[in-house]
């Protein structure tokens, strides 16, 4: 069903009555972004634009231009659905699409910015740089406070800061302008006003002389806190998309609600009534009188006492023990750990046994189980009251690990200066006032946790540690076990110190004891070590050799044709370096694939031989779950048979994903739709080819094919293509694409028909204009998409997260026994990252802790130039919390770039500016595979901008570059600190 928004005349000021429509930026079925300027209305002040924050397609009706429209009234409607051109009468409009008004050519509006799910508005503490201030990208501005903390406001545009600004101590609502930033210092607006509570201009004066507001240390980026999936629609009955989102965030039960909208369909409206706010909740209930004259709360006092009086709903109860925390606290001390920190760790261990403590009621009548163990513990803040910080991922991290998060958390809580994925959603917290000599207490839970832990100053019977737990989700007994087993990990902290979190085999009379279900890179490097320890280890594998689909549909075979293509490609050079005679190379495709496939059955041959020469017991056929000790497997030939086992590594890879576009399937089934599996069958490179999709796999096949003589059509849903590749990279990457072979970027494919030579593809480009291409072959280079309908999971209890398998970063599943890695499990579908996964769900298996981190892994997209990436990019670090800082540098100055003519390009390198240590490089390069390595030894091993500056690099090599990258930032960030 779609839905449908309505766009409304929105209000200047309180003496706004009406609006003239001037002109209409966008046209009927033009594709709206949020922030997008739809229309130019003029009010009784001035010419304005109409900004809207919803995302979708303009729809008529449309208010003409020329036409007068009450404040609130229909200028036109925004849908979901890519040809709904005129809403009826009689439809549905769901919500009002928020909309803003900002003067005519005011330039890029810096918008108040949404924070937290529960933020609707913001107060303006600070500004950071005056009015007419130069601003850079990456500039903090401004800071706000939220319902949550003060935070910093940084922007991403260069310019001019200019007017009409929102004063310190406005309020302004979410996603509506705060300032504005101009190209051009003459076009600077000097007006300053004054917002009130209600959002309305109290005030309004020109700064002339505004003088520059000191500016501060650079501070971490917000983050917005990522929302929940919107929940299935009711069963047999309607909802709104966006009452199925608010459901999603809030926990209600569609399917306990009547809808309000035409026919019974449930909206938004219906979804808050069922779920009101804290802060509906806390003035529901009764409210004493008192004289005096009070002063109106901050947005922090006001979410501290809306989120303590909708406690007072959870019904509550509270259990005390003593625990002796001496030896913990000098274990503690002997590992340079604080004891919070040991505390916390100590909390989780114990939780893994008590997994219902870290759970949490759901309206209505739902628990919801979390395996995340993300505690927050409460810090006193500068200025007094109480921050709670989140230590995340507890139950995955060793103590040296939490231990650096927590120092780099604690100074910013007692600022003030978390960002909201560090203190919104604990999943359980502690307090400590111990420290302040307290001698007994009891904490507020409030909604969204179980219990949280209050911990008092040590006494002669030890120390109190009291839980206050929600009856609804556990009961006396839960907590009391909880609390008896945390007293034993506590006193007795050499039994889980050293080893914490993994899950070695099960004992029992198996078959075997680990069995591995797919053998590619993943499974198959998990089964090499685990056999090395000893282990018995059978292998199911869905074909004759192993490999995977590195081997035999990916990188292996890919990066063959990629080599042929490189001659030929670099052929065309040879002229300009004085080599004759060798510029009209011919491609001998018969040849090529005799020796492609020859490389692959040599690979996978010699593969199942070393399997075998270390004992894994390799087995072709296809695996299943009959339980979570029992498999299925259904060999190539033969009777079907069921093994025993102790512990299962499910490692099957992941298929192409084939969007749900007319005609896709049918192409497929022919042979005219082809797809990362099914291109090795090709009979000869095409004439015309059209890649649906701008990956990475769309790039590699585009450029290798468009050297084998092959015209490419490109065409990608986003609004860019490589969205997995830092943006500064991509798009100079993309322009160098574009100079090869065409891109069409914001593309909504129409249809595909045809036969294998004979195909035809209809599509619409970002202005709406459609055309079609005709080839010989359509390539849906869409992406993989994990596929375990056959595994039969519900049976072994193996919980999904969407389509791929849950698992933590130990590759542990919803089943201890059982991990999973590699493609099945999404994130980074890299064969060296499933080689990685499966070699850490080894170490665990072998009893020992061993966890995969995201922030070291890296990729090369096999593109010429090529594009690389080891670690994280700044807006990535920023996005964790971390002041990342970068230097970068092109191609076209190194020596020997210049030499072998491969100038495109550059390097940066990005590092965190409190550690000076490097935390991501990313490349354009040449040769790009060559120099990653000595990148991904600068990542995974911490080192510092220093260490890298100082080490002796051969010249003339690439290599020079990482030493002079790390001495420029050095240097700037010695500059920096002067000032």
């Amino acid at each position: 069903m779609s839905s449908h928004y309505v766009i409304t005349m929105p209000q200047l000021s309180d003496t706004m009555t009406e609006g003239v429509v001037v002109t209409w930026e966008k046209q009927v079925g033009d594709k709206v972004e949020r922030g997008d300027i739809v229309a130019t209305v003029e009010t009784d002040k001035a010419i304005m634009d109409v900004e809207v924050f919803k995302a979708g397609y303009l729809a008529g009706p449309l208010a003409e231009v020329g036409a007068t429209v009450a404040v609130s009234g229909a200028l036109g409607y925004i849908t979901d659905t890519l040809g709904d051109l005129a809403i009826g009468a009689g439809e549905v409009v769901t919500e009002l699409a928020a909309t803003g008004m900002i003067p005519h050519h005011a330039g890029m509006p810096i918008v108040m910015p949404q924070l937290s799910d529960t933020m609707t508005e913001g107060i303006v503490v600070t500004w950071e740089k005056a009015i007419g201030a130069p601003i850079k990208r990456g500039d903090i501005v401004a800071t706000v406070e939220t319902d949550k903390a003060i935070m910093d406001v940084e922007v991403f545009q260069e310019g001019f800061l200019s007017g009409p600004l929102a004063g310190v101590g406005s309020t302004v609502q979410v996603a509506h302008p705060m300032a504005f930033i101009v190209s051009d210092a003459t076009q600077v607006n000097d007006t300053e006003v004054t917002l009130s509570a209600e959002h309305k201009v109290v005030e309004s004066h020109h700064q002339k002389n505004h003088t520059s507001i000191p500016a501060t240390a650079a501070k971490p980026a917000s983050v917005a806190y990522p929302g929940a999936r919107p929940v299935a629609r009711p069963a047999g009955r309607q909802a709104s998309p966006y009452a199925r989102k608010m459901a999603g965030e809030t926990g209600v039960d569609l399917n306990q609600l009547a809808g309000s909208g035409p026919a019974g369909v449930i909206v938004a409206q219906d979804v808050a009534r069922a779920r009101p706010s804290m802060a509906q909740v806390a003035h529901s209930l009764p409210q004493v009188e008192v004289p005096g004259t009070g002063r109106p709360m901050s947005s922090m006092e006001k979410a501290v006492a809306h989120a303590m009086t909708a406690a007072l709903t959870l019904p509550t109860f509270d259990v005390t023990f003593n625990i002796k925390p001496e030896k913990l606290i000098a274990a503690a001390k002997a590992r340079k750990v604080s004891v919070t920190v040991a505390i916390a760790k100590a909390c989780s261990v114990a939780m893994l046994k008590h997994p219902m403590l870290n759970n949490c009621y759901q309206p209505v009548d739902k628990i919801v189980e979390r395996s995340n163990h993300d505690f927050g513990v409460a810090v006193a803040a500068e200025g007094g009251g109480l921050v709670v910080p989140i230590l995340h991922n507890i139950e995955q991290k060793s103590l040296e690990q939490l231990q650096a998060e927590w120092n780099e958390l604690m100074p910013r809580a007692r600022a003030r200066k978390l960002s909201p994925n560090e203190y919104a959603s604990p999943t359980f917290t502690i307090s400590n006032m111990g420290m302040f000599g307290v001698t007994h207490f009891t904490a507020i839970p409030t909604p969204g946790i179980a219990a949280i832990m209050a911990i008092s100053a040590t006494g002669p019977d030890g120390m109190p540690v009291n839980i206050t737990a929600d009856h609804r989700v556990v009961n006396g007994a839960h907590v009391a076990a909880y609390l008896a087993d945390l007293k034993k990990i506590i006193e007795n902290p050499d039994s889980w110190l050293e080893a914490t979190a993994t899950a070695p085999i099960p004992e029992g009379d198996w078959d075997f004891p680990v069995i591995i279900i797919g053998g590619g890179p993943g499974g198959e490097d998990c089964a090499r070590d685990l056999v090395e320890h000893g282990v018995k280890v059978a292998m199911i594998n869905n074909a004759p050799l192993p490999g995977g689909e590195c081997l035999w549909r990916g990188c292996i075979p890919s990066k063959a044709w990629r080599h042929n293509a490189d001659l030929i490609r670099d052929r065309a050079h040879d002229a300009e370096k004085g080599i004759a005679g060798t510029s009209t190379p011919r491609l001998d495709w018969a040849t090529l694939e005799t020796r492609r496939k020859a490389i692959l059955q040599t690979r996978g041959e010699l593969a199942l031989k070393t399997d075998r020469g270390v004992k894994i017991d390799v087995r072709e056929g296809f695996a299943s779950f009959v339980d979570n000790h029992t498999i299925r497997v259904q060999p190539a030939g033969g009777e079907t048979y069921t093994l025993r086992f102790g512990a299962a590594v499910i490692a099957p890879g992941a298929p192409p994903f084939v969007p749900p576009i007319p005609g896709a399937l049918e192409g497929l089934a022919s042979g005219g739709v082809i797809t990362s599996d099914t291109i090795w069958n090709l009979p000869a490179p095409p004439k015309k080819m059209a890649i649906v999709g701008g990956g990475v796999i769309g790039v590699e096949m585009a450029q290798i094919f468009r050297d084998f003589g092959t015209e490419i059509l490109m065409l990608e849903a986003r609004d860019r293509i490589l969205a997995e590749v830092e943006e500064e990279i991509a798009k100079q990457l993309t322009e160098l694409l574009k100079q090869e072979f065409s891109v069409v970027t914001s593309a909504k494919i129409g249809s595909i028909a045809g036969t294998p030579g004979k195909m035809k593809l209809d599509y619409t480009d970002a202005e709406g204009k459609t055309a079609s291409f005709d080839c010989d072959y359509v390539l849906m280079a869409t992406g993989k998409r994990p596929d375990t309908s056959k595994l039969n999971l519900e049976a072994a209890g193996v919980q999904l997260d969407g389509a791929a398998i849950r698992a933590d970063t130990r590759g542990r599943t919803s089943v201890p026994h059982i991990y999973a890695v590699g493609d099945v499990v999404g994130g980074y579908m890299l064969a060296h990252t499933a080689a990685t996964q499966g070699r850490v769900a080894a170490s665990n298996l072998l009893g020992e802790d061993h966890v995969y981190n995201q922030d070291l892994d890296c990729g090369v997209t096999f593109s010429r130039p090529q594009a690389g990436f080891v670690g994280l990019s700044v807006a990535q670090a920023k996005a964790r919390g971390i002041d990342a800082v970068e230097a970068k540098m092109p191609m076209s100055i190194d020596a020997k770039a210049m030499i072998s003519g491969e100038t495109h390009g550059m390097i940066k390198l990005v590092a965190d500016k409190a550690t000076q240590k490097i935390i991501g490089v990313h490349f354009l390069a040449e040769h790009t595979d060559t120099l990653i390595g000595e990148a991904v030894m600068m990542v995974s091993a911490g080192m510092t901008l220093k260490q890298v500056a100082q080490a002796i690099h051969p010249h003339p090599t690439q290599t020079e570059l990482f030493g002079e990258l790390a001495r420029r930032l050095m240097s700037r960030l010695r500059r920096t600190a002067k000032h």
